[in-house]
């Protein structure tokens, strides 16, 4: 069992590597579903692209804000 858990855990770090990035991709995907699924949210269809796009930037700038704010990452004085 552990055997497993650790290929779990190798083959998570090699594809993501961040739970932040992972759960914001994962939101921007079910975003856009809606948005292609959904009647009413039809006249968003358009601008899909730019919603995508967006959605993985902010993942990616709450990610690198984090890594910056991290006190390991800090150069000690």
């Amino acid at each position: 069992m552990n055997v497993i858990l650790k290929v779990i855990l190798a083959v998570y770090n090699f594809f993501v590597g961040d739970l932040v990035i992972l759960l914001g991709v994962a939101l921007t995907m079910v975003i856009l579903a809606l948005i292609h699924f959904e009647g009413a949210l039809a006249a968003l269809r358009g601008a899909s692209g730019l919603i995508l796009i967006v959605g993985v930037l902010a993942t990616l700038v709450a990610t690198l804000g984090r890594e910056v704010a991290r006190p390991e990452n800090k150069q000690k004085a």
